[in-house]
């Protein structure tokens, strides 16, 4: 189709009309300049024209036409007047007296010129040519024997003596004049063409600012410019590509969290059941090992019902409040601790669990995310720890730097496992990253650190993953910090 060209994407055509080339329009700043240039060069010759009309300059051939009689006026004067033969030479001349043994009596020729007069009056000198003009010299004798010369130039002249000599002579005052109006002609079109140039881009600029941010509910410009409408049509092209990339992943991830919500809430109902196995074993008559047992067991089905609703709010897009408070640190230590290991003996880990000096007595915290934080870091380390190795805990606290103020309350989980591979240290804490995809088999889903991260950014902390040095016995090491004083605006 001529003079148009189509765009369908998914049932959303456009017909976007074709502007001019950009050659074309380029080329119409070039006949600005050409035009500009042909009218000053015009009003130039306009201007010349009126002076010489005026009778304001001589024109260039007037030392020609007036020389013969010039000449004779001369003639008819003597050396010693003057103010007569200055009277009598016209502007377009310079002149310059001579007594007959060659000395030098008066005129209004430079003193730089006297001898090259003097030359044109005794020794016949008649032209001197220039590289761009020539200078024409004439010797009258006076009546008292003396000789005056005459000197011109090819070239307009004032009129007027004085502006002979305080300006330059016209014609190079109107090139100096037509040369700074050429300037600033040539400064105007290009701010103009610069004005619409920037212009005819906006669009392209309007289009990738909004893309940047996002924001793909928009209808790509038109600039005029054939090549810039290119641009601008592929870049709508994209955007629309990239919409309907964008919902596409968005219905996959909607979906996928309907069914991480309803798996959620299909295992409420046999936990419920797990839980009231549990209590009613609890209350019967059990030996103090057994009773300790189903006491874990019955924590354990709690905490699992706790992350079970946390699981289906966030899977429906409602994350769970983040209500921070100050909380007693020895205690919730005490519980992570009996927790930690009590999963620990279930696969044949021990645990050394130490604490540092300087801990605060409260933190403020949201207990259950620092739990649930330090639990599924807990439950990667013993998963991955060989049996009967031992995983390291140790919480400390970190002093920040001086201009920073505050600190940190670090713990650090360590295994004697098979550590972090490089991608992993690097994508570890990313969702549903899984780095071995056999572990997909084991019912890992790429949640457990990836949880634990979240848990320390909304404290305003962070999660660090490192492998621990052969000397110390290798293995992974992952290190969850959470401020000391509660960063402004967290939460």
């Amino acid at each position: 189709m001529d003079g148009v060209s189509v765009r369908a994407e998914g049932g959303r055509g456009r017909v976007r009309k074709r502007g001019l080339p950009l050659g074309l329009v380029i080329l119409r700043y070039f006949a600005y300049v050409l035009a500009a240039a042909l009218a000053l060069a015009l009003g130039t010759y306009v201007a010349f024209g009126i002076l010489v009309g005026t009778g304001a300059v001589y024109p260039a051939n007037h030392g020609d036409t007036a020389l013969a009689e010039t000449s004779a006026r001369l003639a008819e004067l003597g050396s010693d007047d003057v103010g007569a033969i200055d009277a009598a030479v016209p502007s377009s001349f310079r002149w310059a007296v001579f007594s007959a043994d060659g000395a030098y009596v008066a005129g209004d020729a430079p003193e730089r010129a006297r001898e090259t007069l003097r030359e044109a009056a005794f020794d016949g000198l008649a032209v001197e040519y220039g590289a761009l003009s020539s200078t024409r010299y004439d010797p009258v004798e006076l009546a008292d024997g003396s000789v005056c010369v005459l000197t011109y130039e090819y070239m307009p002249q004032f009129t007027s003596k004085g502006l002979r000599d305080a300006l330059p002579n016209p014609q190079n005052l109107l090139l100096g004049a037509f040369a700074v109006l050429a300037v600033l002609v040539l400064a105007g079109i290009a701010a103009r063409a610069a004005r619409v140039l920037s212009r005819k881009m906006a669009p392209l600029a309007d289009a990738a600012r909004r893309i940047e941010e996002h924001d793909l509910d928009f209808e790509v410009g038109t600039s005029g410019v054939r090549e810039i409408d290119d641009v601008l049509g592929a870049m709508d092209e994209m955007r629309a590509s990239l919409k309907d990339s964008l919902e596409a992943q968005w219905r996959g991830e909607q979906a996928q969290r309907d069914q991480i919500a309803a798996l959620a809430h299909d295992l409420k109902t046999p936990l419920t059941v797990v839980r009231g196995n549990v209590d009613l074993l609890a209350e019967g008559e059990l030996p103090d090992e057994a009773r300790a047992c189903a006491a874990d067991a019955a924590e354990g089905a709690r905490r699992l019902d706790t992350y079970l609703a946390a699981l289906i709010d966030v899977a429906m897009g409602d994350a769970a409040a983040f209500a921070p408070a100050d909380r007693p640190l020895g205690p919730a230590l005490a519980h992570l601790r009996a927790q930690t290991e009590a999963l620990a003996s279930c696969a044949g880990v021990q645990v050394a669990w130490s604490e540092g000096s300087g801990l605060p007595e409260t933190l403020r915290m949201d207990e259950a995310l620092v739990e649930r934080a330090v639990m599924n870091v807990a439950a990667n380390a013993v998963e991955h720890a060989p049996v009967g190795s031992t995983v390291e805990v140790r919480v400390r606290a970190e002093a920040a730097p001086a201009d920073e103020g505050g600190g940190m309350l670090a713990v650090s989980v360590a295994d004697a496992g098979p550590g972090f591979s490089p991608e992993a240290l690097r994508r570890g804490c990313e969702r549903f990253y899984q780095g071995d995809p056999a572990r997909a088999a084991h019912g890992h889903r790429g949640l457990g650190l990836h949880v634990a991260a979240e848990a320390a950014e909304r404290h305003g902390g962070a999660v660090e993953l490192a492998n621990r040095e052969e000397d110390d016995g290798g293995g992974a090491c992952v290190t969850l910090r959470f401020p000391l004083s509660s960063p402004h605006g967290a939460g």
